[in-house]
């Protein structure tokens, strides 16, 4: 008796010109999307923060003999009163008003200037760096930012907030932020996060 091939099962059948679905075509992609949508929540996250943003430039000119300022961590705040929060502070005397006008201090444009690219367009600082020469500011350091400042901000040291007005005013830019432990604490620091 001759065998007779057996007919061909259609689980044997492969057809060789389409590829078949694996777990990976589906899979994948899904893991891409969650993955990037995390990444731009957090890099969203990022930019709206505005926590101690660090310097990726070297310390200005004038500062370059001192050694630059450890950078602090924020303290966690308690919520418990302690001993000392529940004291009741002692009234300041009040001052004794007198007939001579007080003389606020004048802004000048004798503080020294660091201006920080943040956003990375080149040329951006060296270009504002050059409006507030014009301006008459001394620019001590032109570079680049790394950290996440939301908008374009002056910083200024203690006791320095008229100059920074003053600068502000010059370049255009509203935003006025006390200097961090990380900046200068002899210059004002411009940070440019936009590309103006």
């Amino acid at each position: 008796m001759e065998q007779q091939p057996e007919s061909e099962r259609p689980e044997d059948r492969r057809d060789v010109g389409r590829p078949r679905p694996t777990w990976s075509l589906i899979v994948l992609p899904a893991v891409w999307l969650v993955l990037g949508a995390l990444g731009g929540v957090a890099i969203i996250n990022v930019v709206r923060s505005d926590d101690a943003p660090a310097a990726s430039a070297e310390v200005s000119a004038k500062d370059a003999g001192a050694e630059p300022p450890a950078t602090k961590k924020p303290k966690a705040e308690k919520s418990e009163p302690t001993a000392k929060a529940t004291k009741k502070p002692k009234p300041k005397p009040k001052p004794k008003p007198t007939t001579e006008p007080t003389v606020e201090p004048t802004a000048t444009r004798s503080i020294g200037v660091g201006v920080y690219n943040q956003i990375g367009i080149g040329g951006l600082a060296a270009r504002v760096a050059g409006q507030a020469r014009v301006a008459g500011w001394s620019v001590a350091a032109v570079s680049d930012w790394r950290g996440s400042v939301p908008q374009d901000t002056v910083y200024y040291p203690a006791g320095r907030q008229a100059e920074a007005a003053l600068l502000g005013q010059d370049l255009g830019i509203v935003r006025l932020m006390p200097a961090t432990a990380n900046m200068s604490s002899s210059s004002l620091t411009v940070v440019l996060a936009s590309p103006r």
